[in-house]
């Protein structure tokens, strides 16, 4: 009952949002993460872009991710 409470559910929906938005902007516009990030993504259109785009993200935390995510849509899903 806990994990398909609906609040939970509403809060996991939001979050995999943030995830997905994150993952496109930084796949159009790499030079928005960090720099070695940045670097490592430019290099290549493909999986190797794809690769540093999801790393990036996945050591992110939920609040670093909440506030990049406003930054570059303009749009505050995660409080």
């Amino acid at each position: 009952n806990l994990y398909r409470h609906p609040r939970v559910m509403e809060t996991t929906g939001r979050a995999q949002e943030v995830v997905r938005d994150l993952f496109a902007a930084y796949t159009v516009s790499p030079q928005e993460m960090k720099a070695a990030f940045a670097e490592q993504a430019s290099a290549d259109q493909g999986p190797l872009r794809a690769r540093a785009v999801a790393d990036f993200i996945a050591g992110m935390t939920d609040r670093f991710a909440a506030r990049e995510h406003e930054r570059l849509t303009g749009r505050r899903l995660l409080d």
